[in-house]
């Protein structure tokens, strides 16, 4: 009876063990597992776009010029007569006490006492317009509109300086052409501050239209 005691409890022991051998290397299984997870969700939720953009009156880097937005033919309006239209420029933020009027690093203000102009405003620019920019023969050949997104500094002098696309390039010339006559405009009144003539940049809409 003593020995059948002695191997029961032998037996018992040996059981308890692989028992809990069997439970620990379960655990670490499913603590892996948890892990793994974990790590697969925090890795997933870090990926954040690149391509973001943030506009404003200084936005011209790289990634905005450089991208290519191409337009799309229209069958329907090939061969037609083409115009462009200017948005109207925008008057500018009323200025406050809190308003920071400081250049950048290249001396270009994005915030002015009194906005750089064009004589005779917004009128004479879009005659100004008609009268010298020519629709591009390949754009109005496949049918193609679009807005030329143009951001151009105006130096202390008046003179138009480092025009270029901004948002995206539609093809076709129409990028091309709006840049030409934006760069071929006689001075315009030059941005004050504090009664003092100031580099600013603006940005002007050209719509290249088919009618």
């Amino acid at each position: 009876m003593k020995r059948k005691t002695v191997f029961s409890f032998k037996l018992f022991g040996a059981a308890v063990i692989l028992c809990t051998a069997f439970s620990c290397t379960n655990n670490d299984t499913n603590e892996a597992s948890t892990l793994t997870d974990t790590a697969a969700t925090v890795d997933h939720t870090a990926v954040i776009p690149t391509d973001t953009m943030i506009s404003g009156p200084a936005d011209t880097t790289a990634t905005s010029m450089n991208k290519t937005v191409a337009a799309k033919p229209n069958p329907a309006k090939k061969g037609m007569k083409g115009k462009v239209t200017l948005a109207p420029t925008p008057p500018p933020a009323p200025v406050t006490a809190e308003t920071r009027m400081e250049a950048d690093a290249s001396g270009v203000y994005a915030n002015v006492e009194t906005s750089a102009s064009y004589a005779g405003g917004n009128d004479a620019m879009q005659k100004y317009f008609n009268s010298n920019l020519e629709y591009p023969a390949q754009a109005t050949n496949e049918g193609v509109e679009g807005t030329v997104m143009l951001s151009f500094i105006v130096d202390e002098k008046g003179k138009i300086r480092s025009p270029q696309v901004v948002g995206g390039n539609l093809g076709y010339g129409l990028d091309e052409e709006a840049v030409r006559v934006i760069n071929s405009m006689p001075r315009w009144s030059p941005a004050k501050v504090k009664g003092q003539p100031v580099k600013t940049r603006l940005t002007l809409p050209v719509r290249f239209v088919l009618e």
